[in-house]
């Protein structure tokens, strides 16, 4: 039934699910159309007549809920209007949902290797006027801390944590076939932890399907698998009313989200991301296998909180301690991204590795191809219930000046918290090409510090030019880890960075065609004659120092 037939006070009828897997009906009263509430948009007020939602109104899980009215489908429960006093729902009209358009992300920008977070924050919605109903993501597996650490950057896509609300029996297949009011979660996680986000089939049409009457992240183009799911019972939450539920077998895929409806696939389904989680620590070896969505916006933060909730399980939060990374993520024709990372501190380690890991991923993802996505994932995290840290104390050389040709011995000098030292010498030959009379720059650098150097390309505006995926693969591999210091000896020439790529001590002709390439070279001014990466098996390394060596004539 179109919009232009309906009147106020028609009375109509619902389907949702509110215990096992089987949709009841209920009562409600068209309130009236509000016109042009989006791009082409109407929504449908309706009053819900039923003494299980008097006190709560619309619950999550609930969106896309089918309505009729003299027994014809005129669309979805999507909307709700929060803190109102009577259970008012807007309806999502049907015309919308078959013709849903692709609607724009609200991620205001890609991902920085500097970011705190891998969801960028979006203007709060308003209180007062009619909201998408939030769909609620319900976690087993996981830890307690794990679902609110992440619970806030959820909330800005549309989404509600839940932990311990859901549980999954994937061998379990439905009691009948799929059909409209029929609750569904679309598996975003599954295996030794589980992720799934719960709504409700409005229509289907052959084997195509219709859900939820808003946006699920408004990606266009996705392919997430879906499973009916049976509720256990309702939870009369007068703050967030939701649905106790487990998911079943598999039923379809996910394939498009538009702004006005998801729409999917019965019988077919998408090919997942293994991700294997081992965590190695004095106990001995702990395995996670599980199955992730490939998508370039949700994956990152999927395997974030994967090895988020691993850690934090397994190693204290608070306390001292130190962690490793050491992670493989495959893709098709394209050589493997190498993740590597080295935390030791007093306390929240877990977010600093999680974070560290997830970073590259999500760089890789959003700067990459479309079709970028992974084949597997393989971490292993190695904890100890010790600070291993190495500060740069200091830095000397064995002469303070030399002829070209010399040798010179630069000096590390490191030591622990706890007063142990440790002296570590690198050689350094001048070149016999050098005049005298110059002044050369030694830097002795923890990676945090080699980074900002090395990837300074990264945070300027536009970023930086990557030539093939290969290439952004293998400058995201060369990030430096934590276990490491660098020697660096510098003079003062003219020199040009691409990516993570240095150009040093060039001739004028080629200094001038870089400096003439718009965006594709960052100058940098002065020219390595020495790069000298030195690993150490245990620790992480923090501080850095800055000494000259002048060349005599």
């Amino acid at each position: 039934m179109p919009v232009s037939s309906l009147r106020p006070d028609m009375p109509g009828v619902a389907l949702t699910v509110f215990r096992g897997q089987d949709p009841e009906e209920f009562p409600l009263r068209i309130l009236g159309v509000l016109k042009n509430t989006g791009p082409g948009q109407d929504m449908i007020l309706a009053r819900l007549l039923t003494p299980r939602l008097e006190q709560t109104g619309v619950m999550q899980g609930m969106s896309g809920s089918p309505v009729y009215v003299e027994g014809k489908l005129i669309g979805a429960i999507a909307f709700a209007f929060p803190f109102a006093k009577e259970p008012i729902a807007g309806i999502r009209p049907i015309g919308e949902m078959l013709s849903s358009a692709p609607a724009t992300l609200r991620r205001a920008a890609a991902i920085q290797m500097n970011s705190p977070r891998l969801l960028i924050a979006d203007a709060a919605e308003s209180e007062q006027g009619p909201v998408a109903v939030l769909t609620p993501i319900s976690f087993s597996g996981l830890t307690d801390r794990t679902v609110r650490h992440f619970a806030a950057q959820w909330r800005e896509l549309g989404f509600v944590l839940q932990q311990g609300s859901s549980g999954s029996q994937p061998a379990t297949a439905a009691k009948s076939p799929l059909r409209p009011g029929d609750m569904i979660s679309v598996q975003l996680l599954s295996g030794d932890m589980a992720a799934g986000a719960d709504g409700t089939v409005t229509h289907i049409d052959g084997e195509k399907l219709y859900a939820f009457g808003h946006r699920f992240i408004g990606g266009g183009a996705v392919d997430f698998p879906f499973a009916k799911a049976e509720v256990i019972t309702t939870m009369p939450n007068l703050n967030t009313p939701f649905k106790i539920s487990q998911s079943l077998k598999p039923m379809g895929s996910i394939l498009f989200d538009g702004d006005a409806a998801v729409t999917g696939q019965l019988g077919r389904l998408p090919k997942l991301a293994p991700i294997l989680i081992r965590y190695h620590d004095a106990a001995g070896t702990r395995e996670y296998k599980i199955d992730m969505v490939r998508h370039t916006m949700l994956s990152p933060i999927l395997l974030q909180m994967a090895l988020f909730s691993t850690l934090d399980h397994h190693f204290r939060t608070a306390g001292v301690g130190t962690v490793e990374i050491d992670g493989q993520i495959r893709y098709a024709g394209q050589p493997a991204l190498r993740i590597e990372g080295r935390y030791a501190g007093d306390a929240n380690l877990p977010i600093a590795a999680s974070l560290g890991a997830a970073i590259p991923f999500a760089f890789l993802q959003q700067h990459g191809a479309e079709d970028l996505l992974p084949e597997s994932i393989a971490f292993d995290l190695t904890a100890k219930t010790a600070r291993d840290l190495w500060v740069i104390e200091g830095a000397s050389l064995s002469r303070r000046a030399a002829k070209p040709g010399d040798t010179v011995s630069i000096r590390a000098h490191l030591a622990t918290p706890d007063g142990v030292e440790k002296l570590i010498e690198v050689p350094f030959t001048v070149p016999a090409w050098m005049t005298g009379g110059e002044t050369l720059t030694i830097t002795i650098a923890d990676s945090f510090t080699a980074n900002l150097l090395d990837f300074r390309a990264f945070y300027q505006p536009g970023g930086p030019v990557f030539r093939s995926t290969g290439d952004l693969i293998q400058t995201i591999n060369s990030i430096h880890p934590g276990n490491a210091f660098y020697v660096r000896v510098m003079r003062s020439s003219p020199a040009y960075q691409s990516g993570s790529k240095d150009f040093s001590s060039l001739p004028p002709s080629i200094a001038a065609a870089m400096q003439k390439t718009v965006g594709a070279y960052l100058p940098t001014y002065q020219s390595r004659l020495l790069d000298k990466e030195t690993r150490l098996a245990e620790g992480v390394v923090s501080g850095s120092r800055t000494i000259t060596l002048e060349i005599e004539k």
